[in-house]
């Protein structure tokens, strides 16, 4: 025995190994048969290895159960468990079905069982696994998504793997990935298996297949053999090879929707209007996408409707398409549903997930302010701002709904609402009998085009109708259609009236104008006919709107109580830049009845206007002076002034609030300009040293 191993060793050291190897078997066989384990054991590893390397499989087959027995006797747990895993491993052929199947009972035994000293388990060369044929998955930024692994597994029946976990690996680094668990044990059956791990969101860039790992009972396995990708019709695991073809691509962070609203123009205030919102997805699905609507102040859905969906086609795919078909039937395949608000949410259908499509919500904007007419010399002054309304949008859409369009916020969308007219009056004449011919012009505010259908007149308390008791405009050519942004005037003739009021509860301070109208209009653009209730489009019937508008009429000064008169200029008029006083004088042409004017003390409250963007004033804008109430008493009111801009401009005008304007005379007696000159010409001249 001394000489045989004696003889190996030098085998071994002049590279003879084949021979020595030839030796250690012997040595393996006759210490196995004496019961020398140990001895055995160690010159059966040289054997196998010498085998395993040379791919002599016929003789390993021979040799390794020797080795796993000296293993077992030895209660050497890792390599026997090894060995077990090398004898699975090995062509079908070599051993039956039976001892194959007893090699894998040996594992799951001790695999459960109670183990000293568990370490993990090198499966590669029995389970191999790959990612499935074709294109890598691809995700974007925040993506879950799932990802199948194609499976080999080389035990000859079905084995249940407690735990199973495959790692990615990133391309751009050597960094490990996300670690994909299965939500449940795993069966692997002989051959080829299809897994379905759930994939968290990974980082932006591309992925590989790492490691598989996972646990049978108490004992922890690895694999980290890559396989070919073989036939679809073979079960056999393929040969071992590391494969660099990503299975995962993560997009970097990028727009994957837009959503803008698709009006452009203002809506009809306090009426069911279409809003519509365009969802324009960016190379991204929005399957299963779900909206939250909410409205501002402002602002209410109309439930009594359902919202409509369907495609959206632009203005440049719509002359495309015809310039392509010559033909104006471009609807035909344009998808249209209706849709249910649930909860603020809407669930989008599927066959929106991959098209441009627009959502028409039924939406009232309520305003409780009555809208006021303005004088003809008086300027409009409207703003914007009152008719602007907001709807904060929220989409949810993505695999698992976990992408959200508010660039971290709510996205807002802004929506302005307006009257359909605005109203303006003048007097266009006054007849010798003391009628007044009223002109009333109605300025359209929407583009749209309205068709005035009646309008009758109220009048506020010191006025009356003259011929006419029903308050109908003299010039009663209906329908008066207005144009989009155009305007039409009417023409009532009134008088003046006695002015007493018994009841003052009843008093009617100002004039009301109704008009009776419908409209026509696009709801892609703007301005359209209210959304009919359910009710209203069974039966097919429409009726006409009705708008409101306060008119103020002030009573000539027939009999003033006080005269405001703006006094003159200097003689070398007004300059931008310069300080320039303006002056006023308040005059007391008689007294004033108590009844008329609650005015007790001989304090008058008086308060200068002027446009900021004309003129800065310097001083009391507002104030109290003393003027007596002794008749043809008189006092001066001044301010100083700097003009801002040159050109015709509205001087400042002194108000009195407390007084009815009924009772005061101006003069001048309306809105009038004064010319404001340029700065003068200033010049520097380089004086040489």
């Amino acid at each position: 025995m001394d000489l045989t191993k004696g003889a190996a060793d030098n085998y071994h050291r002049s590279w003879w190994k084949r021979h020595g190897v030839v030796l250690d078997g012997e040595i393996a066989a006759v210490c196995f048969k004496r019961g020398n384990f140990d001895l055995a054991a160690k010159s059966y590893e040289k054997v196998c290895a010498l085998y395993a390397g040379e791919g002599w499989q016929d003789l390993l087959a021979e040799v390794l159960p020797n080795l796993a027995e000296c293993q077992k006797i030895l209660n050497d747990q890792a390599g026997y468990l090894t060995s077990i895993v090398r004898l699975l491993s090995l062509d079908k052929g070599l051993f039956s079905v039976k001892e194959r199947q007893a090699f894998q009972s040996e594992v799951v035994s001790l695999a459960h069982s109670e183990m000293k000293h568990p370490v993990p388990l090198d499966v590669s060369s029995l389970i191999t696994f790959s990612g499935n044929p074709g294109p890598p998955l691809e995700l974007c930024d925040g993506d879950p998504g799932t990802l199948s692994v194609t499976v080999w597994s080389g035990f000859p029946d079905e084995i249940t793997l407690d735990s199973l976990t495959l790692t990615l690996m990133a391309t751009y680094n050597a960094d490990e990935g996300g670690k994909l668990r299965s939500s449940s044990a795993t069966v692997l059956k002989p051959g080829r298996n299809t897994i379905t791990f759930p994939l968290p969101p990974q980082k932006p860039g591309s992925y590989v297949l790492g490691v598989l790992t996972g646990h049978i009972g108490h004992l922890t396995f690895r694999s980290h053999s890559f396989s070919k990708a073989g036939p679809a019709d073979s079960d056999d695991f393929m040969s071992y090879e590391k494969t660099t073809r990503p299975v995962l691509k993560v997009s970097k962070p990028r727009p994957l929707v837009d959503l803008s609203a698709a009006i452009s123009s203002a809506l009809l205030i306090n009426e069911a209007q279409w809003i519509g919102i365009i969802a324009q997805p960016i190379n991204y699905s929005l399957k299963g996408a779900v909206m939250h609507i909410d409205t501002g102040p402002g602002l209410k859905i109309e439930e009594s409707h359902s919202i409509e969906m369907e495609t959206y086609i632009n203005a440049a795919q719509i002359s495309t398409d015809m310039a392509n078909s010559g033909d104006a039937r471009k609807d035909g395949n344009k998808n249209f549903e209706q849709l249910s608000l649930l909860d603020g949410k809407i669930e989008f259908p599927d066959w929106a997930s991959n098209v441009n499509s627009i959502l028409w919500i039924p939406i009232r904007a309520i305003d409780d302010k009555l809208a006021r007419g303005s004088s003809s010399g008086a300027p409009q002054k409207q703003s914007i701002v009152d008719g602007m309304r907001t709807v904060a949008l929220k989409l949810e859409f993505g695999i698992s709904n976990n992408q959200i369009y508010d660039q971290y916020c709510f996205s807002t969308i802004a929506l302005h609402f307006t009257n359909p007219f605005h109203v303006s009056t003048r007097v266009a004449d006054q007849c010798n009998d003391g009628t007044l011919l009223l002109q009333v012009t109605l300025h359209s505010q929407v583009k749209a085009t309205l068709t005035v259908n009646d309008a009758w007149l109220d009048l506020q308390d010191g006025f009356v109708h003259a011929g006419q008791d029903d308050g109908r405009p003299v010039s009663g050519f209906f329908p008066l259609v207005i144009s989009p942004t155009s305007r039409a005037g009417l023409l009532f003739r009134v008088c003046l009236g006695n002015g007493t009021v018994l009841d003052e509860n009843k008093a009617q301070p100002e004039s009301i104008l109704n008009i009776s109208y419908r409209i026509a209009g696009d709801r892609t653009i703007g301005a359209h006919p209210p959304v009919a209730a359910k009710s209203n489009e069974i039966e097919g019937t429409s009726q006409d709107l009705i708008f409101r508008s306060a008119l103020i009429l002030q009573r000539p000064v027939l009999d003033p109580c006080l005269a405001v008169g703006f006094l003159p200029l200097p003689s070398d008029g007004l300059r931008v830049g310069q300080l320039v006083t303006m002056k006023w004088r308040v005059e007391r042409l008689k007294d004033i009845e108590e009844s008329r004017v609650p005015q007790t003390n001989d304090d008058v409250l008086y308060e200068v206007n002027a446009n900021s963007e004309n003129w800065m004033i310097a001083g009391r804008k507002r104030g109290h002076v003393s003027l007596s109430t002794k008749q043809g008493s008189r006092i001066f009111i001044s301010i100083l002034c700097m003009p801002l801009n040159a050109g015709y401009v509205h001087p400042p005008h002194l108000g009195l609030p407390d007084i009815d304007e009924a009772n005061i005379s101006c003069s001048p007696a309306g809105p009038h300009l004064v010319c404001v000159l340029p700065p003068a010409l200033s010049s520097s001249y380089c004086i040489p040293a």
